[in-house]
């Protein structure tokens, strides 16, 4: 059996691997060509999925990430897809017969050429083994790259062909083998947070009163911490992403008005709470968080209400590794229209 080394000849691996039509570096349309992915998040999610089966990155499995959620962006991160990248690609049978569909396909110039560096690189004794006697010891790691990089060198530079790694064991170091750190990025880019819900007193918002605190609060599950983890199928190479909350800001859309505290921040309550319902008979009081308006909206059309959640992010991954994320945030417009009235009974 020949689990073969890396460090071929990359003029060789590029042409050879070009005149088999490989779904590595010759099939990019299995890597990362999906408009999703990318360093900033845009939209309801923060990113693209991945996976041997669970998304458009072969070899990453993505879990958790909290389902379908509210728009979580970010306008910070350094953190972006690389151009090509390695991962699990086959298991022995499956190389195997990826040969054998290649070795029935119909002749074509430079094919007597590829058979020869194929069986050369995995064969024993003169025929081609792929080590089948090692089917659930290892997989085989071929190159992918990333259709939508504009880094076109780079999408060259995953050149070494398919190599053997057991499972238990590190790939070799090579630039492209995916780190924690790069991970961490995937499920950053993936996680999703809930739809942030906030309750008002008075709870019609198209009823607010002129100089009556409305007390705001969070509901539902707008502040449970999401937990995010990209991982190497079969192979201890992982990172998990946490998204806690940590504040809710509130914007009321008009200078003539006062937050509640001051700053507009609320801060989060141990219990994972932000804000206090509002009870009977604390009508003059300032709540913990809300927003007092001074003048009635009356034709100048509503207030823009922006309850912004702010969630901070960390991870950790194999080896010891973790570090801070950029933080994100999540935002919920409504639309507030002001009365002027003489009183009020709550």
């Amino acid at each position: 059996m020949s689990g073969r080394a890396v460090g071929r000849a990359t003029t060789l691996v590029i042409a050879t691997m070009t005149l088999w039509g490989f779904s590595g570096i010759a099939g990019a349309d299995d890597g990362f060509g999906d408009e999703n992915v990318h360093g900033e998040s845009d939209g309801r999610n923060i990113g693209a999925g991945a996976g041997r089966g669970n998304g458009p990155l072969p070899g990453i499995v993505i879990e958790g990430g909290g389902g379908s959620g509210g728009s979580f962006s970010t306008t910070s991160t350094n953190w972006s897809p690389p151009a090509c990248y390695y991962a699990p690609e086959y298991t022995p049978e499956e190389f195997e017969q990826h040969y054998l569909d290649y070795l029935h396909s119909p002749l074509h110039s430079g094919k007597a050429e590829a058979v020869y560096w194929y069986r050369e690189n995995y064969g024993e004794e003169g025929g081609v083994n792929f080590n089948l006697d090692a089917e659930e010891e290892g997989m085989w790691w071929g190159s992918f790259i990333n259709t939508a990089s504009d880094d076109h060198e780079g999408k060259l530079a995953c050149s070494e062909p398919w190599f053997w790694v057991p499972f238990g064991e590190a790939p070799p170091p090579l630039p492209g083998v995916p780190t924690p750190e790069l991970l961490a990025g995937l499920a950053y880019e993936h996680t999703r947070v809930p739809d942030t819900e906030i309750a008002l007193n008075p709870e019609d918002a198209d009823h607010q009163i002129v100089n009556l605190p409305t007390w705001i609060w969070t509901e539902g599950s707008s502040t449970a911490p999401v937990s995010v983890t990209a991982r190497v199928v079969g192979y201890d190479i992982w990172a998990t992403t946490t998204a806690e909350p940590d504040r809710l800001t509130i914007d009321p859309g008009t200078r003539d008005a006062v937050t509640h505290p001051a700053s507009g921040e609320c801060g989060i309550a141990g219990d994972g709470t932000i804000g206090e319902p509002y009870r009977a008979g604390r009508a003059e009081e300032p709540p913990p968080c809300g927003v007092t308006y001074l003048r009635a909206t009356h034709s100048g059309g509503p207030h823009q209400l922006l309850a912004t959640l702010t969630w901070d992010v960390s991870w950790v991954g194999s080896g010891g590794a973790g570090g801070d994320l950029p933080d994100g945030s999540v935002s919920t417009p409504q639309d507030i229209e002001v009365e002027e009235i003489q009183a009020v009974v709550r």
